[in-house]
């Protein structure tokens, strides 16, 4: 794997020297290897001692670390590669900062699915079996989650995805906003979470239509819990 380095104690009349990785790499501690002007590709000129130079590392026949493949780094080169590791670290940064946003977002709708369904029946809005409803499913659907994530982990058989959507879509998706926040499965997939959220959104829209079109209390006159 190449890495940085800089070349220390060159012997440029006999023409070798070694080459110590970057602190920033590798700790200030970190094995130097042996260079050889002849490991130097096109080098254009001849090698000092503190030169910076991009290497892989070889072990001979004794075991000892030798530098090939050595190329000289120009100033550049070494502006673009710092400004690439502040790209990621600034990319890094945001997705932590997205991933926080998304957890309290899931955290906020969990609490709002038990506060609304509960607080319904309390109130009288509807009958006690639409929050045992939601909360079977619930259920069934962070069950689910949990299996898949299981076997994820183990190389098994996965639960196809579209299973967790359709058991989200039935009303399931209080569980699967729990599960993505608990097992931390699913939270993380643009695609997954795309289509999850529509989930969640058609299945309000339509438990409100059944609610309005008196559908809810028809199908519940008959429970025990109603």
């Amino acid at each position: 794997m190449p890495q940085l380095g800089r070349l220390e104690q060159w012997d440029d009349a006999r023409g070798f020297g070694f080459v110590r990785p970057l602190a920033s790499q590798a700790g200030a501690d970190a094995p130097r290897a042996f260079v050889h002007v002849k490991a130097i590709e096109r080098a254009g000129r001849r090698p000092a001692e503190g030169d910076l130079v991009r290497y892989e590392i070889e072990r001979d026949a004794q075991g000892r670390l030798n530098a090939v493949g050595v190329a000289f780094v120009n100033a550049s080169a070494m502006r673009e590669l710092a400004r690439s590791r502040v790209d990621a670290k600034s990319a890094a940064r945001d997705r932590r900062e997205a991933g926080r946003r998304a957890a309290l977002l899931r955290r906020l709708a969990t609490a709002a699915a038990v506060a609304v369904f509960v607080g319904g029946w309390l109130l009288g809005t509807w009958p006690g079996v639409v929050p045992l409803f939601y909360a079977a499913l619930a259920t069934v659907s962070f069950l689910a989650y949990r299996h898949d994530k299981v076997a994820a982990e183990h190389g098994r058989w996965r639960t196809p995805e579209s299973t967790l959507h359709a058991i989200d879509l039935a009303g399931g998706w209080p569980g699967g906003l729990l599960a993505q926040q608990v097992l931390r499965h699913k939270s993380s997939k643009r695609s997954f979470q795309l289509v999850f959220w529509t989930t969640v959104l058609l299945n309000c829209a339509a438990f409100a239509w059944l609610l309005r079109e008196g559908v809810v209390a028809q199908l519940a006159q008959s429970s025990p819990w109603a």
